[in-house]
């Protein structure tokens, strides 16, 4: 059976606007035991660690030349790897639309899944909160969404529309600004603060969304089956369950063709287990990939250094092992997003029908 191996870094769980840790990113392999080996006594041998860690390899910039060198000769097989990547400001306003825009949008009627018109709505928030206010503006409203919808009490929910609706009085007289806010703002007088109290437990935690991108790449490259190992410091047990009845290999046969990924079912996971990064070198290497993808990301004009760095990992091809995104662009048409035609709804409606009846039953 063949096996691919997940980690992550940036991880900040619901917190999606912690200002030191601004990416998360999912790395992945296939590689087995031997190969594994042969990969890290070639590039980090001599070391005289029993685990690698790209936070301790990356300190000071003492094994950059390695790291380098490690990506190099990975790259030279990009199908072995990948990694999923997440802008985690934007992945919040990805989130307020889904959460907060698309219910309101559906109860009028309007599909907001259907020719990416969600993507084209958060890409569109993101840039014109900044461009008509400012980045701390944006930064300001973000911050209030997320503390109501990871506590769901009537404070915060009241807090959040007391900044919204503060916002709209200033802009009386520009067309432009009112209409932008009233995006946000209308969700709080037609859902209310029920519809904020219903939703589901750890809505903001993207961590599945990255393994669900991953284990779509990998079913594409192979039918499997398939074995998953996830490192066990991670967070993914919450929601394991959810993964299990996404992946099982009991799902009925169905194909997706979404921009940019193909998610074809069932994915054919018949086992997922959490394992020992200092016992599994794929996990290791897994770790190493996740922080050299993370810091090729951070793009920091003002350090000379790590713009070097940068350059050396492209010039490795870092960048082909880039397999799905979560980053804003300025883009809002179905062409220029590429999802002319594309209707989310079918695959949303393929995951409900089949996925409810799995959820477990509540503990007493």
């Amino acid at each position: 059976m063949r096996t691919y191996y997940v980690d992550e870094t940036g991880f900040t769980g619901e917190d999606l606007l912690a200002a030191d840790q601004p990416i998360f990113l999912q790395a992945t392999n296939d590689l087995s035991e031997d190969e594994a080996d042969r990969l890290i006594a070639s590039t980090f041998g001599g070391l005289g660690s029993t685990e690698l860690k790209y936070s301790r390899l990356a300190r000071g910039g003492r094994h950059q030349d390695r790291i380098v060198e490690f990506i190099g000769i990975l790259a030279q097989d990009p199908l072995r790897a990948g990694a999923w990547i997440a802008h985690k400001e934007f992945a919040m306003m990805t989130l307020i639309v889904d959460w907060w825009m698309e219910p309101l949008a559906y109860e009028a009627g309007l599909n907001l899944y259907k020719d990416g018109a969600n993507h084209g709505m958060a890409n569109m928030l993101y840039f014109c909160l900044e461009s008509y206010w400012s980045k701390g503006f944006r930064r300001k409203v973000l911050e209030h969404f997320q503390r109501m919808l990871r506590t769901r009490t009537l404070e915060r929910y009241t807090e959040c529309q007391l900044l919204i609706e503060k916002a709209r009085r200033h802009a009386t007289g520009d067309p432009t600004r009112e209409e932008l806010l009233r995006y946000l703002s209308v969700s709080f007088m037609l859902l209310g603060y029920d519809h904020v109290r219903r939703m589901p437990e750890r809505a903001l935690d993207i961590a599945l969304t990255g393994l669900v991108q991953l284990g779509h790449m990998w079913t594409e490259r192979h039918s499997g089956p398939w074995s998953v190992v996830h490192d066990q410091s991670s967070n993914m047990s919450k929601q394991k369950w959810i993964w299990d009845a996404y992946s099982a290999e009991t799902m009925p046969p169905a194909k997706f063709e979404n921009p940019g990924t193909v998610a074809r079912f069932p994915m054919n996971v018949t086992q997922t287990r959490f394992g020992d990064s200092a016992q599994e070198k794929q996990l290791q290497i897994c770790d190493v990939l996740a922080g050299a993808c993370s810091a090729f990301a951070r793009f920091d004009k003002t350090d000379a250094e790590h713009l070097a760095y940068r350059d050396r990992l492209g010039a490795a091809g870092i960048e082909n092992f880039f397999t799905g995104v979560m980053w804003p662009v300025p883009e809002v048409t179905p062409e220029g997003l590429g999802r002319r035609g594309w209707d989310g709804n079918i695959a949303l409606e393929y995951l409900t029908q089949n996925m409810r009846a799995k959820r477990p039953e509540p503990k007493p």
